[in-house]
C-alpha cells in the first residue's frame, strides 16, 4: 500500500509562521527563536511563546493541516467543537483560538502558498492552519509510570468516556476510520505480511473472536464519540511535589463515533504496550484498568468484550506496523509500535480469557488505597 501523499503536510518557516500568527490572531510578540516542530506525522505543529511574558498560558501550538484535511471545514469544525465540550467537562485539552480576522466559531485559516517551504503535491490546494493553547508538560511515555500515575489515567479515560457519550457533531458520525475497531475486520487483509505461520495462526483467532463473539454484541454496546488514539503520546503529566500528575489529553485528530468501550481497550492496549521487558504487560496495567472501571462501569456484554477488543486493537496495531516497517522501512514513526505491540499480544493471548478476567475482578473488590493527592 503506497503512502497517500495528501497526508503529508506542507513546512513553514519560523518567520512564516510568526508572520502568520501576529497577522490573523491577537498576538502581536511572536519569540521567533522560540518556535520549534513538535513531532507528529499528518499534521505540522509548531510550538511558539511570546517574548514578554514566561507564562504557560503564552504559549501555543500552529496546526498546519494536510491537504486532505484541510479540503473539509466540516472536519475542522468538529474538532474544534470538541476540544471545546472537552473542557466545559473539566477535562483538560487544548483549546482554539479565534483568529481576529475569520467570522466568529471559524477558528482555521488559509495559508498562501508563498508561505509554505515545502507542500507534498504542486497543486493549488489552499491549507488551512489553527492556532491552540498550549497544554504543557510530559508525555506519558516520558515519565516513570507509578501505579498512583497509572490510576489517574484509567481514571481520566473513564471520565472521557462518560463526558463524550453526551456529544455528537454530524462529521463524526458519518466518518470511518481504519483504526476504529467497529472496522477491525478491514485490517484481516495485512495477514499476508505475517511469515510465521505459528503467529498467523494466532492473529487469525482474533479475527475469528472478533466476528464471533464481539460483532454479535454491538448492538449492546454504548455509544458516543470517541478519542480513538489514547496512547501514551496523548496523554499528558506535570510534576508536582516531585510525582507526576496526569494534566490532560491532546490530539483529538482521529476522533469518531463509535462504541465508547473502544476508548478503553486502546488505552488498554497502548498501557500494555508501554510495560517494561521485564514487567508482566497484564500486572503492570492493573493499576490503570481500575481506575478505569471505578470510573466508567461497564455492562456485562461490554466487560465480556474488552478482553477481545485490546487484542483487536494490539493486533491493528503489530500489522499496520509490520506493513509499514516493509513497504516503507524510512518510515519510523509509523513502525515504532511494532515490537512492542507483538509482545503485549502474546502476553494476552499466552493468558487464557477467563484468567484476565478474573484478575480484574479480582483487583476490582480488593482496589489497593491509592493516595492521589502524593
Amino acid at each position: 500500500m503506497a503512502e497517500d501523499p495528501l497526508l503529508f503536510p506542507p513546512v513553514l518557516s519560523n518567520s512564516g509562521v510568526t508572520e502568520l500568527v501576529q497577522a490573523h490572531y491577537p498576538i502581536r510578540d511572536v519569540d521567533t527563536d522560540s518556535i520549534r516542530l513538535l513531532a507528529g506525522y499528518e499534521d505540522c505543529n509548531y510550538y511558539l511563546k511570546l517574548c514578554s511574558v514566561s507564562s504557560s498560558e503564552n504559549e501555543y501550538v500552529f496546526k498546519v493541516m494536510n491537504k486532505k484535511d484541510s479540503q473539509f471545514p466540516d472536519f475542522y469544525d468538529a474538532l474544534s467543537k470538541l476540544m471545546q465540550f472537552i473542557t466545559a467537562e473539566g477535562l483538560t485539552c487544548p483549546l482554539p483560538i479565534q483568529p481576529t480576522t475569520m467570522p466568529v466559531g471559524i477558528f482555521t485559516i488559509p495559508l498562501k502558498r508563498s508561505f509554505l517551504l515545502q507542500t507534498s503535491l504542486e497543486d493549488d490546494c489552499t491549507y488551512v492552519g489553527v492556532l491552540l493553547s498550549y497544554l504543557p508538560g510530559k508525555m506519558l511515555s516520558e515519565v516513570e509510570q507509578s501505579p498512583n500515575l497509572l490510576y489517574q489515567v484509567g481514571e481520566f479515560v473513564g471520565r472521557l468516556s462518560t463526558s463524550l457519550q453526551g456529544f455528537s457533531h454530524p462529521y463524526f458520525e458519518t466518518r470511518c476510520l481504519i483504526s476504529d475497531l467497529k472496522n477491525f475486520l478491514m485490517s484481516r487483509p495485512l495477514l499476508k505480511y505475517v511469515d510465521s505461520m505459528e503467529d498467523k495462526k494466532a492473529l487469525e483467532s482474533v479475527f475469528r473472536q472478533y466476528s464471533e463473539y464481539v460483532q454479535p454484541r454491538l448492538a449492546y454496546f454504548r455509544t458516543g464519540t470517541v478519542h480513538n488514539d489514547l496512547n501514551c503520546d496523548n496523554l499528558l503529566c506535570i510534576n508536582i511535589g516531585n510525582s507526576w500528575k496526569l494534566s490532560g489529553v491532546i490530539d483529538v485528530m482521529d476522533a469518531v463515533v463509535s462504541y465508547s468501550v473502544f476508548d478503553g481497550a486502546i488505552f488498554i492496549a497502548f498501557m500494555m504496550m508501554h510495560a517494561h521487558e521485564c514487567t508482566n504487560p497484564l500486572e503492570y496495567v492493573l493499576p490503570a484498568i481500575l481506575g478505569y472501571l471505578n470510573n466508567y462501569t461497564l455492562n456485562k456484554e461490554e466487560f465480556g468484550s474488552l478482553y477481545y477488543l485490546v487484542a483487536c486493537h494490539l493486533t491493528v496495531m503489530y500489522l499496520h506496523g509490520l506493513e509499514n516497517s516493509l513497504l516503507h522501512p524510512d518510515n519510523l514513526y509509523r513502525a515504532r509500535f511494532l515490537n512492542k505491540s507483538y509482545r503485549a499480544l502474546k502476553a494476552l493471548l499466552d493468558t487464557p480469557k477467563g484468567d484476565v478476567e478474573k484478575l480484574w475482578q479480582m483487583a476490582r473488590q480488593n482496589v489497593p488505597s491509592y493516595n492521589l493527592q502524593q
